[in-house]
């Protein structure tokens, strides 16, 4: 004999399972389209359509395997990931930010320093469109890193391991600038 609080516990369960089911089966469906452009060596694409997607698990799940293919990210790429790392940032989800802060890290580490030395350095004579390239993604970047450093230190109040590697991205970050 199954008692009303059992049934209605059990009801709530059903309920809770099936949103659980569900946003599953949405989050199956957007990592596939990810893994579509993935296949095609289309790393931009992917980007762009995680920027449209707006959805903090989806890209903590991508950029999780982007860092260990570190490699495949260049100044360009670089451009377009930061924004969606600085908005994973405000995830209440601490997942979330562990993952963006450690990717955040191994960018600056990679392109740190490149950035802030082409910002400070003087401009050349003449025309060079690689240089002004170069130049527009370090400007684009280093506003993203602006704003990554202002939301640095929240993420330390936080306690365990995403302030520790908060603190060191903020140690990174101060090296490089």
């Amino acid at each position: 004999m199954v008692s009303a609080s059992d049934e209605d516990v059990i009801a709530d369960l059903l309920e809770q399972h099936g949103q659980f089911v569900s946003s599953m089966q949405s989050r199956s469906a957007k990592l596939q389209v990810i893994y579509r452009y993935w296949e095609r060596n289309d790393v931009k694409g992917a980007i762009g359509a995680m920027e449209k997607m707006a959805d903090h698990a989806v890209v903590a799940d991508v950029i999780s395997i982007v860092a260990d293919k570190i490699e495949i990210v260049t100044l360009d790429i670089c451009t377009c990931l930061l924004p969606l790392l600085t908005n994973l940032l405000e995830s209440d989800m601490d997942r979330h930010s562990s993952i963006s802060v450690d990717m955040l890290l191994k960018l600056v580490r990679t392109f740190g320093s490149m950035i802030y030395s082409t910002l400070s350095a003087s401009t050349s004579v003449g025309v060079d469109i690689e240089a002004e390239q170069r130049l527009e993604r370090c400007n684009i970047c280093f506003v993203e890193l602006e704003k990554v450093k202002r939301c640095l230190l929240t993420l330390t109040r936080k306690g365990g391991s995403v302030a520790k590697h908060a603190q060191e991205l903020n140690l990174a970050l101060q090296e490089v600038s």
